[in-house]
């Protein structure tokens, strides 16, 4: 006996995850697409969208390249977004890590990942210099950086150079390595490519039907494929 699903086939349209999640941008341009809960600051789609651009093609000018990977240890804060389609955008790998990793945790990816950048906040900074001394890391970025540390920021100043076109084949290029919990031995990267994530998204939005004046909470952390899933379905 065959179960069919009470919801209509999902068509997956044969497109990288970035074009995907910023298709509305330019039609909603000013209104809000990311708020921060505590201090109540904004990034609209138009901003959002911009950042996008503007970080891809700064960190394509400090030399990242596609394939490479961009790691992410930081809390749910506005600018992960820019951070991760920025990278997608050029081709590269984003992995998404628990802020509450300790040094060792956070070492030990770094290293099977072979991380080229790693993106975190100040109050992080410490354990990530730690983690990354045996690692090929580059370049430590901070969102929030102090006197003295790599600011995220300083890659949106420079409007001077666009970032490169790069070609990407959804089915094969990956986007993301988000890692397992590891029940049964250390976590492990799990590929997901560019069709992946959008196949995801899809599936999300045919169960949940939203509209522009939906709000969604973005309680559950970044860095977890699920939360990752609901920052890109408020999109």
């Amino acid at each position: 006996m065959i179960f069919r699903s009470s919801y209509s086939d999902v068509v997956i349209p044969d497109l990288p995850l970035t074009p995907v999640v910023l298709r509305h941008a330019e039609r909603l341009g000013d209104k809000p697409a990311l708020i921060d809960g505590p201090s109540g600051r904004a990034l609209t789609y138009g901003q959002l969208a911009e950042g996008v651009r503007r970080a891809a093609a700064g960190l394509s000018r400090r030399g990242f390249r596609k394939g490479e990977v961009l790691a992410i240890c930081a809390p749910n804060v506005l600018e992960y977004a820019i951070a991760f389609h920025a990278a997608a955008t050029l081709g590269g790998i984003v992995t998404t890590i628990n802020p509450l990793c300790t040094t060792d945790e956070l070492a030990h990816r770094l290293k099977d990942l072979q991380a080229a950048w790693l993106v975190t906040t100040r109050s992080l900074h410490d354990r990530a210099r730690e983690a990354a001394v045996d690692s090929v890391v580059r370049e430590i970025l901070l969102f929030d950086a102090a006197q003295g540390t790599s600011s995220w920021n300083a890659l949106l100043d420079d409007d001077a150079v666009a970032a490169p076109d790069i070609t990407l084949v959804p089915r094969d290029d990956l986007a993301a390595l988000l890692y397992s919990s590891g029940t049964s031995g250390l976590p492990k990267g799990v590929m997901l490519t560019h069709r992946n994530l959008v196949a995801s998204l899809h599936q999300l939005s045919a169960a949940e039907v939203m509209t522009a004046d939906d709000v969604v909470f973005g309680i559950l952390p970044f860095f977890h494929a699920y939360g990752l899933g609901v920052m890109h379905l408020a999109f």
